[in-house]
């Protein structure tokens, strides 16, 4: 059996998911790692799939396979190549990467500490901590007013987050 190896392809802005499609269609193995993240939408959270590598799909394919097919591919911008030769991944990478995407484990939009900024009403441009959620469309901030923590409650939809940094709760 001929060797197969992974290569990377690079896709046209956006349309990962339209490249991973027409190359599956044509019999190609392909594989785009995605992972779940939990986001803020009209003041609900919902879950929703991202892509780990934005713009790339990796595919698998022997150097006997016809690469020409790819340039016109729809979606595909094109092969990632180092000196005019596409550039192999390894097996165990791709192996690795499989594994890890696999765990089903959602990233939270807020976790306990993160920093938001209050964009709407009493509290707007003012920074708090996120302590919690309470109930659907509602969270629990620690807010400092007059050198004074505060426990306040605010619509999610009325909060972003500032940065990924994390602190602790006083």
């Amino acid at each position: 059996m001929p060797a197969r190896n992974w290569y990377l392809l690079q896709c046209k802005p956006r349309q990962d998911a339209r490249a991973l499609e027409h190359l599956e269609r044509q019999g190609f193995e392909c594989y785009a790692p995605v992972y779940q993240v939990q986001t803020i939408s009209a003041g609900k959270l919902r879950v929703k799939e991202q892509p780990l590598f934005p713009g790339y799909v990796f595919i698998c394919m022997g150097m006997e396979d016809s690469w020409l097919a790819l340039r016109s591919t729809r979606g595909v911008n094109r092969v990632v190549a180092f000196c005019g030769q596409p550039c192999q991944v390894q097996d165990a990478i791709v192996e690795h990467l499989r594994q890890r995407c696999a765990n089903t484990e959602t990233h939270r939009a807020l976790s306990s500490g993160d920093r938001v900024q209050i964009q709407v009403g009493e509290f707007a441009d003012m920074e708090a901590i996120f302590l919690s959620m309470d109930g659907d469309e509602r969270v629990m901030l620690l807010l400092n007013v007059l050198n004074r923590q505060q426990r306040v409650q605010v619509r999610l939809a009325h909060v972003q987050p500032v940065s990924q940094g994390v602190v602790a709760p006083l």
